[in-house]
Order: C-alpha cells, then structure tokens, then sequence
C-alpha cells in the first residue's frame, strides 16, 4: 500500500510553530550572551558522553565530532555577533529621548521591517540593529562611535569598541576579525577554505593558509575561542557601558518628564548588569 502523500510546503512552514520563548536572561545581553554559550557548552558535553558510550570506532567518533566542532564554532560566534546586537540595541533605547542629532543614521532599515517591529511589541533599538550584520569590526567600530559620540561631534571619533591601540587591543582587532572570517567559511562554504578565503584569513592571521582545504577544529580549538570570546564580551559590555553612562551624564537635562538621575543609571545597570554611575547616582544591578 502506497504511502500517503505528505505536503512538504506545509511541513517546512511548521518549523515555525516549533518554537520556545525567550531564556529570562534575555532582558540584559551579557546574560543571554552566556545563557546560550552555557547551552551550547552542554549540548556539546552530552553528545561527547553519548557518543563516547555507544561508537566502539575512534575514527568513527572522530569524524562526526569533527561535524559537530564545526557547528559549535559556528554557534558560539553567532551568539557573540548577536550580543552586540542586542548591547548597541540597548543603547539606542536609553539615548532616544535625549538626543536629536542624526548619530541613529549610522543604522540603515527600511520602513517596512520599522513597522513589523513594532507592531510585534519592538523597541526602536530592536528594529535598528537586529536586521544587519555585525562581522566585521572596523564597521563595528564606526556604529558604535557614531552612536556613543558626544552631541554634534564632527566626525565622531570618541570611542572605539575594538580600539587599535595599545598593541594588546590591536591583536583582540585582528584575531576577532580572524573569527569573523572563520564564521564566514564555516557558514557560507560549509567549512570549505576557499583560495579567496585563504587569502583573507592570511590577512589577519600572518602566516601562511593552506587552500583548499576544509576546516577540522578540534575540542580544543572550541575550548580556545570560546575563552577568546567570553573574555572579548565582557570587554566590550564593560566599554560600552562605561561610554554609555559617561554619555547619559553629559546630555542629561532634568525636565518634569524625565526620568531622574538614578532612575536612569538603574536602567544601565540592568542592561550591562554593571552597577555604572550616571553624574551623582549609581545604578543599583538587579539580582539574577
């Protein structure tokens, strides 16, 4: 008897009925940030025990923990990419009601994903950093100066999250562009190293890449990057927050309707989970 016929159009838009809500960390950036890599981490054990008990075959385990490596490293750089999504995204919120120079022009979105974030509940912050890409840290650095730059400032140049100087932040700039690159292959090349990416990847890495040929990164090489990038997100939500509140101290103008002083630095606090000071108050950092 023939199998009955399955309508898979239909069952790829039920993908999107497979859903969960939101990790309460997801409120403050830095937590999401390490709730996923937390998640991550164990989805990575688990598999290590399960096929470590059941595949008597080294080479067996082998190459299809070699498979997963690739995704791991994929996964990890993406949740670092949309930290700083959601941290520029915060900023953009606690700065709305207080400036109106044209720093919100460095992001780019048309008026239809504008208003889809909106009628979904979205923040202005939401809809002007979440449709774009963030893998490339020299245009990192341009959002984030235009946006923490002081009211008016030609050219913005106050502030670089990936600074260039001294040379420990120039080699954090070029490694971090490695990864971009190495997300870029793993991606789009499906661990493929191509001549074109070969080349890119000697760029930032001095030394000579080897093409073609495919990524194989090992338990180890995951253990290093996500240790690179633990630390490279805690910079950055310490800098950012700090420039944050140094802004918000500089263009705050006490009105009826605006919130006070404490009141504000107690939203930082909650974004960075940091308690930072704002002029005279400190904001006070809820409990996780």
């Amino acid at each position: 008897m023939p199998r009955p016929p399955i309508d898979l159009h239909r069952k790829i838009k039920d993908i999107l009925q497979h859903v969960q809500p939101l990790p309460d960390e997801a409120n403050a950036p830095i937590m999401h940030y390490k709730r996923t890599i937390a998640d991550i981490w164990a989805s990575l054990a688990y598999v290590e025990r399960a096929m470590g008990k059941g595949e008597s075959y080294k080479t067996v385990v082998a190459r299809h923990l070699g498979r997963i490596y690739g995704m791991a490293l994929v996964n990890l750089v993406e949740t670092f990419e949309r930290f700083l999504k959601e941290v520029a995204a915060g900023c953009v919120d606690s700065l709305a009601e207080f400036v109106v120079d044209d720093r919100f022009n460095v992001f780019s979105i048309k008026g239809s994903a504008l208003a889809s974030h909106f009628d979904t509940g979205g923040t202005l912050g939401k809809s002007l950093c979440e449709s774009s890409t963030w893998l490339d840290c020299e245009e990192i650095n341009q959002r984030f100066r235009k946006l923490l730059s002081d009211p008016f400032q030609v050219g913005g140049q106050s502030f670089d999250l990936f600074p260039k100087q001294p040379v420990a932040d120039l080699r954090r700039f070029e490694t971090m562009n490695l990864i971009w690159q190495l997300r870029h292959t793993a991606v789009h090349n499906v661990g493929i190293i191509t001549r074109s990416d070969a080349v890119k990847l000697r760029l930032w890495a001095k030394e000579n890449v080897d093409a073609p040929r495919i990524l194989a990164p090992t338990r180890n090489d995951i253990n290093y990057l996500k240790r690179f990038l633990d630390e490279t997100a805690s910079l950055c939500n310490q800098r950012v927050g700090d420039r944050l509140a140094q802004l918000l101290t500089t263009i705050y103008t006490p009105t009826l309707a605006s919130p006070t002083p404490q009141v504000m630095a107690d939203r930082v606090a909650s974004i960075f989970r940091l308690p930072l000071q704002m002029g005279p108050a400190v904001g006070v950092v809820p409990p996780d």
